[in-house]
């Protein structure tokens, strides 16, 4: 990977190189008190984008896997019906993802393209994307107390799987190219050759930054283990099943999950259209079958389910990694405090006393 050097007054020029080149950026931006969001950027609010800010709850995995997306339409004329399916190509560029949602997308990628069925839905929006990664630098506007992707090895900077990534140094930035389409843009005069220096410093960042996250746990592993032999206790599940509101928050924000429904409706007095729309394994419809029959109609059923599909070893060998980036978002949004990181705290504490008791015994 080449990397150069750019001063901080620059830095949203690149936003300027990549709209030049027909792209539609789209970078975070701040609302009022905590609220932040990814927008399309125009010529009146360029000046109000932010490279550090705590990440956006609504997760950019929107730009690649809608929330709400049209796939076909049907018409009906003549005794005929006619089929029409809808594909979008955008052509577009995302300014400041994070390195956890980096994760999440690459995971898309993996699901959804990388084995025998590709979706040729999602393959057109990611075939035309532009990633440019921020690292997660700036300890109290960046890293929120729910935060741990150093517990899943996706932060705060994204080792690949970008087309170019940012970093603060203090009075300049850092840029890295991670494909031949980032490392065009080197070819613009705001970038210069860097320095060891440069390399030293950004390696001393990244050291203390380790050190300033909240939420870590070593647990994860074990937890793995636990989940894939089936050795989680059914009161543990019951507990975790007993906070849930089944509000399916923790899915709507989560960057790594991948499942949805598809729907039929009327848009006119012949004309239908087929949607696919995000769903939630909370939900309590999730899993109920065309009979009526609902397999996991208990909620710890349901919740079971969810850290099975994020966890087991069997998904994890399928993907490549466990279906969680470390954004913490989980855990900022449950009312219940069933977030990731408090789940296997819970595991963690349950088999701690299962063990105990079994010492207690020989």
């Amino acid at each position: 990977m080449k990397a150069r050097i750019l001063d901080r007054a620059d830095v949203l020029k690149i936003v300027d190189l990549l709209r030049q080149q027909g792209y539609e950026v789209v970078a975070p931006f701040y609302g009022r008190g905590r609220d932040t969001f990814f927008d399309t950027v125009t010529d009146q609010n360029r000046d109000r984008i932010q490279i550090h800010l705590p990440n956006p709850y609504y997760p950019p995995k929107r730009f690649v896997f809608p929330h709400i997306e049209r796939l076909m339409k049907f018409e009906r004329s003549d005794g005929q019906i006619h089929i029409e399916p809808v594909y979008e190509q955008p052509k577009r560029a995302i300014f400041g993802i994070r390195s956890c949602d980096l994760a999440g997308i690459y995971h898309l990628d993996r699901f959804y393209l990388g084995r025998e069925f590709r979706d040729v839905y999602y393959e057109n929006h990611r075939k035309n994307l532009f990633l440019v990664n921020v690292v997660c630098s700036d300890v109290d506007r960046d890293i929120n107390d729910e935060c741990f992707c150093v517990c899943t090895d996706t932060g705060p900077a994204a080792r690949d799987h970008f087309d170019l990534q940012l970093m603060d140094l203090g009075s300049e930035f850092m840029a890295v190219a991670g494909t031949p389409a980032g490392e065009a843009l080197f070819a613009d005069p705001i970038f210069r050759k860097g320095e060891a220096a440069h390399i030293e410093k950004r390696h001393a960042i990244l050291d203390e930054l380790r050190k300033r996250f909240k939420t870590t746990t070593s647990w994860f592993s074990a937890t793995v283990r636990y989940v894939t032999q089936g050795d989680i206790l059914e009161k543990t599940w019951e507990e975790i099943g007993n906070r849930c509101l089944e509000c399916g928050g923790c899915t709507y924000v989560c960057p790594a999950c991948t499942c949805f429904t598809v729907s039929d409706r009327p848009i006119g007095p012949n004309e239908f259209e087929r949607v696919r729309v995000w769903d939630a394994c909370a939900l309590s419809g999730f899993t109920r079958m065309a009979g009526g029959h609902n397999p996991r109609k208990a909620v710890h059923d349901r919740r079971n389910r969810r850290f099975f599909r994020k966890l087991a070893h069997f998904f994890i060998q399928r993907e490549l990694a466990m279906a969680c980036v470390g954004c913490g978002r989980c855990a900022a949004v449950c009312h219940g405090d069933i977030g990731m990181p408090s789940v296997v705290e819970m595991i963690r504490r349950a088999t701690g006393e299962v063990d105990k008791h079994e010492r207690a015994s020989h």
